[in-house]
């Protein structure tokens, strides 16, 4: 069950939002930076902390957690 109680910076919005988006790692990578080694280090470290695992999942905690009402979209 993913917890409401921890923030989360900007960039774990991004990723967040992005991995919901059905993103891979290279395409997150290519859009923000980095490598997709590290994307993928950030996406198992940012799922672990949250406690959750499935797309399911994942699409809550975005919705819940990393949009705003003046977001417009992932690119």
């Amino acid at each position: 069950m993913v917890t409401t109680e921890l923030p989360l910076s900007p960039r774990e919005k991004q990723l967040l939002r992005r991995f919901a988006a059905g993103k891979t790692d290279a395409q997150i990578a290519v859009r923000l930076g980095g490598d997709p080694e590290q994307v993928a280090k950030q996406r198992a470290r940012l799922l672990a902390r949250l406690g959750i695992s499935t797309p399911a999942e994942i699409a809550d905690a975005a919705e819940r957690l990393a949009y705003s009402p003046s977001y417009r979209g992932v690119t």
